[in-house]
This record gives C-alpha cells, structure tokens and sequence, in this order.
C-alpha cells in the first residue's frame, strides 16, 4: 500500500521541537498535521530530514530508545532548489537481524533518474520489540514534521514538502 501527496507547506513556530535529553528535557511540543493532541509523547521515536544547525542545512538523524541521540552531517551534493532533498527509512535485515536504514537519494540532474544511495544512519533498536505481543501494541504512525526550536526566533519557519510518499510493505 502507498500514499503520496503533492506539494504542500508546513510552519513551525520558534520554541517547538522533539528532543528527549537527559536529566529533564523531554520536548514533544510540536505536532503532526494530521493527529490530534496527544496525552503524552511515545516512548520512542525517530526524525529525519533537513537540520539548520550553524545557519547551514544538514542531513540529520534523531533517534530515542529512551534518550535522544543525534547525528548529523553536510549535504554532499548541492541541492536544486525544484527537486528539494529525498530521504528514505527502509526496513531492512540480514542473518544478524532487523533495522531501519535512513538514505538520501541523489538523482541524475537531466534524467532524474536515481544514480545514488548515501547510507546516513542504521537505527537498530526500533524493530527490537515489534513481534512482542504478537505485534498487537505496536505502532508506527509515519508523517511529515517541522520544528524550530530556536527560542529566541520572531517568525516561523516554513518548509515546503515537494512530494510525501510512504510505501508499506
């Protein structure tokens, strides 16, 4: 089954973010567009996708078992501005287990046709639990997200989704 959608826009006001460090920090204050006001955050979480950190995008990766853990890294291509970035979590294994791995895609400028896979991350932990319980309490909701967490901006930030896909397999 697949969904994909056109273009669209999302804002996000100064302050909001997902982030769990450490002792206290456990921000779960922005939202989906689509889901109603949650109780409270889920246990564990992963975000990707485009990161301004020192005025400058980057490819980021944010991962919580229980705490968050960040990677992040320049964009290695430059980026057309019409063909925005593609980001990908697939659901992969081998003989030593289950994962979820987070690629950019890189297109052919002329052709658009796919000529590269960058590897980004490895998340391991995320399918550790998924088969507990028969899988009956298991959730993955997958959905497009913006945050700012700059307290100390004056305007929302705005980011503009080319296309948003998700394909279950």
């Amino acid at each position: 089954m697949a969904t994909s959608t056109s273009s669209f826009t999302l804002q996000a006001n100064p302050g909001t973010d997902i982030w769990r460090k450490p002792p206290t920090t456990n921000a779960w204050n922005e939202k989906p567009p689509h889901r109603l006001q949650q109780r409270r955050a889920p246990e564990k979480w992963l975000k990707t996708g485009i990161e301004y950190y020192h005025d400058q995008p980057q490819l980021s990766t944010v991962g919580c078992d229980r705490w968050a853990d960040w990677s992040i890294g320049p964009l290695t291509r430059p980026v057309d501005p019409e063909r925005g970035v593609t980001l990908e979590a697939v659901r992969e294994g081998d003989e030593n287990g289950r994962s979820v791995w987070i690629y950019q895609i890189v297109f052919d400028e002329s052709t658009g046709d796919e000529i590269e896979r960058l590897a980004l991350r490895e998340v391991c932990w995320i399918l550790a639990d998924e088969e507990e319980d028969g899988g009956e309490g298991w959730v993955l909701d997958v959905s497009p997200l913006v945050a700012r967490p700059e307290k100390n901006a004056t305007e929302p930030l705005s980011a503009e989704f080319k296309e948003f896909t998700v394909v279950w397999d």
